[in-house]
């Protein structure tokens, strides 16, 4: 009868343990970049920024948050719990067709209630859209929105926070709308 071949053994340890390394020097990499990587960015007094074609000054003792902001597409700002974002794009269509979206992700997406009727608003820059108010069970808002459609471009405004500080940080929300206009250049 024949014997069975002998497998000759070979070790599998070296080139596992290689790999669980490499696994745990990547993953550790990630998270030392992470917790060294700053989220915010404070922003010096009187400082304008821009996002696409619109440029404000933001109100005093806002940060910049890096990681929610896409460079010429979206900008956070936050002060303590309240948020204030700025978003521009391209349009083609109507005026109130982002509105009635934007409303409609708001009560059914976000479970949010939608304060009154829309309503106009305009600046002391002349800036002209729409606004809205709107409500949550532990947070409120407004939103504002302008369609420039000359230019088919749309900037969207959304300040929302906590119910505690929300009057102060909603009066610092409009001065940063208040000096708002359209004219920064293209990136």
């Amino acid at each position: 009868m024949h014997e069975p071949s002998r497998r000759i053994p070979y070790r599998t340890w070296p080139g596992a343990f290689a790999v669980l390394l490499a696994i745990a020097a990547y993953v550790g990499g990630l998270v030392f970049w992470d917790r060294h990587t700053p989220g915010n960015r404070p922003l010096e007094a009187g400082e304008t920024v821009a996002v696409g074609q619109a440029r404000f000054t933001p109100a005093e003792g806002w940060q910049m948050d890096v990681s929610r902001s896409r460079a010429g597409r979206s900008l956070m700002l936050f002060k303590g719990a309240h948020k204030f974002l700025v978003t521009t794009g391209q349009w083609a269509g109507g005026a109130d067709g982002p509105m009635v979206r934007q409303q409609r992700l708001m009560e059914r997406g976000q479970d949010l209630t939608i304060e009154g009727d829309v309503s106009d608003f305009v600046t002391s820059w002349g800036l002209q859209g729409k606004t809205f108010a709107y409500y949550g069970a532990k947070l409120a808002g407004r939103f504002w929105q302008v369609v420039d459609q000359p230019r088919k471009s749309l900037v969207q405004i959304d300040f929302y926070g906590v119910n505690d500080g929300l009057e102060e940080a909603q009066a610092d929300a409009r001065r940063m709308l208040d000096s708002m206009d359209l004219e920064a250049e293209a990136e």
